[in-house]
């Protein structure tokens, strides 16, 4: 059987977020057909069930290269092929995960430097351009993100006439593995929230919030909504699932303070709005969706709105739950074009007024858009949306590359390197000062003695 190889930069086990939940679930389904390890950057959460080995390699570069050394192929996402070079010269078939677009999420990150996010864009664009470059296989999460996908490898060069004479969709370079639902039905046990958490109600109405509160998510709103409906009815309560990532290189997000902060100013704080400071655990968000009268999810205008894909709306649609989300998405497109609950345009008050109003007092409206939630929930099973991976790490193959003349406009020079090296060592200073420098400078003067005496023999 193939060896693969799925690394991510995520913290995987009891608590786990987008990026680390997909590489668990993809290894899940690809082990049908493959020997699966999944290796995390970081130090794992307690113990995971999965069928195949789930390991932390620590950021200790020589045990994944010794892990990617038994593989066939590899699957990565985000940094880690940069992060790791390694991982490029072992020369396995490679797959890379676009499904989250970096790149626009991280604008207003950008603009918090000082140099107005010049470096930083310009490394994430340089990231891309080498893991699209060296990629045989890719997949996203949607075919709105595959057209946009497909438009940067035209302008990369790699949609050639010989891959075009293989394949014309060239599908066989990308395709769409969007995220998914369990195959397994949705389990309430205990309850969580209504009766339980201090302020909400068995018979209270619970709108949840699954997931982050990131800087390019509008809580606001929501919360201002709920405001304005708390002054003639006392049972709608919002519940934020979670707003500290598990992942601790992931920074504090400003927008989860200011959402607090509003919630406080206007008196709703564990009244009719109840945050959790911290992270419900994977296997244990299920009770709590199980709870939930409708699943909501805001977010403004802007390209990440455009391409993204909601991942909690998934967990929406394997509970059952009616839906309010902000227009502009592919998942609110889904969701208006099913009718699945309620496309609210951006920023408005007086939509998300409506829109919860309109599905919480009417019992059979809610009823029948849960039934049609739940048929829709059966398109998006892990063990369907993941056949197209699963058939490349089967019969792994290479995609020809751009021409020699063109990768060499996209893939970094050796002075870039040099550049990003000394970015590295920057950081390092900030980070833990003059002992945290040295100590990864020694770790990196270390790796490269190693790799000489390797290349000697």
């Amino acid at each position: 059987m193939t060896r693969v190889l799925i690394v991510t930069h995520d913290r995987v086990g009891h608590r786990m977020a987008g990026p680390a939940i997909r590489c668990l679930e993809l290894g899940r389904q690809v082990a049908r057909v493959a020997d699966v390890t999944v290796a995390s950057l970081l130090p794992l959460d307690g113990p995971v069930e999965a069928p195949f080995p789930v390991v932390s390699f620590e950021d200790d570069a020589h045990r994944l290269e010794s892990l990617g050394r038994t593989a066939d192929v590899l699957v990565v996402q985000g940094l880690m092929l940069r992060r790791y070079p390694l991982l490029r010269r072992l020369d396995k078939y490679l797959v890379v995960d676009l499904y989250d677009p970096f790149v626009f999420e991280s604008y207003p990150y950008f603009l918090e430097q000082q140099d107005g996010g010049a470096y930083h864009f310009h490394h994430f664009w340089d990231i891309l351009n080498e893991q699209m470059q060296l990629a045989d296989f890719s997949i996203c999460a949607s075919d709105r993100q595959r057209d946009m996908w497909l438009g940067r490898y035209c302008a990369m060069g790699r949609l050639t006439p010989e891959l075009f004479a293989a394949d014309p969709s060239f599908r066989r370079l990308i395709d769409v593995v969007p995220f998914g639902v369990s195959d397994e039905p949705i389990q309430s046990g205990e309850p969580v929230l209504k009766g339980v958490v201090p302020g909400i109600r068995a018979t209270d109405k619970v709108l949840l919030w699954g997931g982050g509160v990131w800087n390019w998510f509008d809580p606001l709103t929501v919360i201002r909504a709920v405001g304005a409906i708390a002054r003639h009815r006392d049972d709608v309560k919002l519940y934020f699932l979670g707003i500290q990532h598990p992942n601790p290189e992931i920074p504090a997000m400003a927008m989860a303070n200011q959402a607090v902060a509003l919630a406080e100013a206007l008196g709703l704080k564990d009244r009719h709005v109840f945050f959790n400071h911290g992270w419900v655990p994977y296997d244990d968000r299920q009770r709590y969706l199980a709870e939930a009268d409708l699943g909501v999810s805001a977010h403004f205008e802007s390209v990440e709105t455009r391409f993204s894909f909601r991942t909690r709306v998934l967990d929406y649609l394997w509970a059952g739950l009616p839906i309010v989300t902000t227009e502009g998405d592919s998942m609110a497109e889904l969701i208006d074009r099913h009718d699945l609950g309620a496309v609210v345009p951006y920023g408005s008050v007086d939509g998300w007024i409506a829109a919860i109003e309109g599905l919480l007092s009417d019992a059979t409206r809610a009823e029948a858009t849960s039934r049609r939630v739940r048929a829709m929930a059966e398109s998006f099973r892990w063990s369907k949306v993941t056949e197209p991976l699963v058939r490349y790490c089967a019969a792994p193959y290479r995609t020809p590359p751009a021409p020699e003349r063109i990768q060499e406009r996209f893939l970094p020079p050796d002075q870039g390197r040099v550049l990003n090296l000394v970015h590295k060592g920057v950081r390092a200073w900030k980070l833990g000062g003059p002992s945290f420098f040295l100590k990864k400078g020694q770790r990196y003067v270390l790796d490269r003695l190693k790799r000489v005496e390797r290349a000697n023999g």
